[in-house]
């Protein structure tokens, strides 16, 4: 489940202004994932690692968090092996790896990555409260903000009802296996978290009206930016600019 270990810390980013994080993790992520040269992965590594260090997390657990995400990006990068064609590499039983192949699936694990740390040394270092809030203040959609932030607050409700139904199941000597049981078991637990989640959005719905819920949350203490935060992000954005221009339009 979404865990905020990430958010509690006094580095340097962890003080930087929510609405810069976004701002610059996201053009970050951009010029990136959509720059055309591989030259541009060395200094968009650097900041990225760079960013990663001044935010002073835990190294072990992004490591983890980065191995979760590659588990399934690896299997990408494998199929582009095999299925790009160009100059052989190797072949393995019927399927033939092309040097073209290799140096895709190579950028893409690098960009896929690089976007990774960004994303984990800015948007972790905030609380999801704190984010949302700095998206509201960003003019996104109003709607949007409060899914956002309801969808997090009730992920871990619906996780408490879904590990008491399967320690229900337990009790009554079910045991996962292939076949039709263990099938219509499952359906009926997916079916009940969904008729349960329902349910609970009622209540919750009906609670906060009784409260004088408008659609809009009262937020008392609101986000000011200082001197660090405009130096920072004005940085960030000469860099990322600096990229961009050399990228597409130098290039």
């Amino acid at each position: 489940m979404i865990s905020e270990d990430f958010s509690r810390g006094q580095s340097f980013l962890h003080r930087i202004d929510p609405r810069v994080k976004i701002i610059v993790a996201l053009t970050g992520a951009t010029v990136v994932a959509t720059s055309p040269q591989a030259e541009i992965l060395l200094p968009a590594g650097a900041f990225a690692l760079i960013m990663l260090v001044k935010a002073g997390l835990p190294f072990r657990q992004v490591l983890r968090r980065l191995a979760l995400v590659n588990t399934f990006v690896f299997f990408l990068a494998l199929s582009l092996l095999f299925s790009t064609k160009g100059e052989p590499l190797f072949t393995l039983g019927p399927l033939e790896a092309s040097r073209k192949g290799l140096a895709l699936a190579g950028v893409i694990l690098v960009k896929v990555n690089i976007v990774l740390i960004i994303m984990i040394a800015f948007l972790s270092t905030s609380s999801v409260f704190a984010l949302v809030h700095a998206l509201h203040h960003l003019r996104l959609p109003s709607g949007l903000v409060q899914l956002l932030f309801f969808t997090f607050r009730y992920l871990h409700v619906l996780e408490r009802e879904l590990q008491k139904m399967q320690e229900a199941t337990k009790l009554r000597c079910f045991r996962p296996r292939t076949n039709l049981l263990t099938y219509r078991t499952y359906a009926y637990l997916i079916a009940s978290l969904i008729i349960r989640s329902y349910e609970r959005s009622e209540r919750v719905y009906q609670a906060m009206v009784c409260r004088g819920f408008r659609g809009t949350f009262p937020v008392y203490r609101h986000f000011q930016l200082k001197g660090q935060d405009v130096g920072f992000l004005a940085g960030a954005i000469l860099f990322w600019g600096g990229l961009f221009i050399w990228t597409f339009i130098l290039r």
